[in-house]
């Protein structure tokens, strides 16, 4: 059963500042109630979301909407969480205009040899992360309630 987190708690199992969250948040990327899979997207946005390909430019200060193969990127990377198949040793390959999920070590060396063929390309270690994070989320403090600060009156 995936557990009901707060953005902010995301924002920390993910390793990430959380103004992070709230760009994730308002790109649509993470959705309240947020859960597990919501960690992995966040640390997949935060990747992708600041890459830039050899020959592109792209000035910080301005406000960049995610390209296709950035919501692909992420929504693999999601997908992932709860995909049987996953092992501590699945990657996301990210190349400009595609994305790749390898988890053998066959997919893997078919990735590197067959599909890369000198082109750019990221691997991130969405298999890593996903093996790390029930550990992550148990690391996470629990809030404390704060009392008011106002003293009853009798």
């Amino acid at each position: 059963m995936a557990r009901q987190l707060s953005a902010h708690s995301v924002a920390i199992a993910a390793n990430v500042s959380e103004s992070w969250a709230w760009k994730a948040r308002d790109s649509g990327i993470i959705h309240a109630p947020y859960s597990e899979d919501d960690v992995i997207a966040l640390r997949v946005y935060v990747v992708v979301a600041q890459l830039a390909w050899p020959g592109e430019r792209r000035a910080r200060s301005e406000k960049h909407d995610l390209q296709l193969w950035q919501t692909l990127a992420v929504s693999a990377a999601r997908d992932a969480v709860f995909d049987a198949t996953t092992t501590e040793d699945t990657v996301l390959w990210v190349m400009p205009g595609a994305v790749r999920v390898a988890t053998t070590p066959g997919e893997r060396a078919s990735t590197e040899l067959d599909l890369l063929r000198g082109q750019t390309a990221m691997r991130i270690p969405i298999g890593q992360w996903i093996s790390e994070l029930d550990d992550v989320l148990q690391r996470i403090p629990t809030p404390r309630v704060r009392r008011s600060s106002a003293t009853p009156t009798h």
